[in-house]
């Protein structure tokens, strides 16, 4: 008798256990939004890593974006928050509900626009792999214009050595008020260097000048290119 018992009690509390971790936020969200009276769908991965802290990332599959990066993640008890980097620094304050959804909303220049999202599987986080450090030459900030068609944009990059040997690579575009965008891919050979822009499915390729002072290349995207030149702050 006893040992039925435990059982039975091991058991509910098995599924007690499964229960809990299927009502809270951990899996892939797919969901929908309007903005200027068209649907946008985007997706959310989400769930805990190997220190059970929480991580994300998003997609936007009609523009063909995953792996989008996801900051400052904070779940308490029913209540997302998150913030999309790569979507204009947009926040999240989302609600889980009972019937696998989580509602809520995110910021943007307009004001806050209504989400809804559902679960529909297990979380497929993708996170941006590091990147090697980089040379004291590199290191630091560099502003410069992109050449566009009709227009210059100006940005500025930021690379930080970390103590584990990695590079922390961002992009600020002041223009459009977006700071701290993820750079991928990031590789120095000699005086040769690269990175990429996930967000923009765009890779910079260019070279340092012998004094570390400029560099200059272009952004590449498909089969075209566009001159970047940034100098060091």
């Amino acid at each position: 008798m006893i040992t039925r018992s435990l059982f039975v009690a091991g058991a509910v509390f098995l599924f007690a256990s499964l229960g809990c971790a299927q009502g809270g936020p951990d899996g892939h969200w797919v969901g929908t939004f309007t903005a200027e009276n068209r649907e946008i769908t985007l997706s959310l991965d989400l769930t805990r890593n190997a220190k059970l802290e929480w991580i994300a990332s998003m997609g936007m599959p009609a523009e063909k974006a995953a792996g989008l990066v996801v900051t400052d993640v904070t779940v308490d008890g029913k209540s997302v928050k998150f913030v999309a980097v790569e979507l204009m620094m947009a926040k999240f304050d989302l609600t889980l509900g009972d019937d696998q959804t989580m509602k809520g909303t995110f910021s943007t220049r307009q004001g806050p626009l209504a989400v809804a999202l559902k679960r529909t599987g297990a979380a497929k986080v993708e996170l941006i792999p590091a990147s090697p450090a980089v040379s004291k030459a590199l290191e630091g900030d560099w502003e410069g214009s992109l050449q566009t068609p009709g227009r210059a944009v100006r940005m500025i990059v930021h690379f930080k050595n970390q103590a584990d040997q990695t590079v922390a690579a961002t992009v600020d575009t002041p223009d459009s008020g977006a700071v701290g965008l993820p750079l991928n891919a990031v590789k120095q050979n000699g005086l040769k260097v690269e990175f990429g822009m996930k967000i923009a499915q765009s890779v910079f390729q260019g070279t340092l000048n012998a004094e570390g002072t400029e560099l200059a290349g272009q952004l590449m995207h498909e089969d075209s290119g566009m001159p970047l030149t940034l100098r060091k702050k």
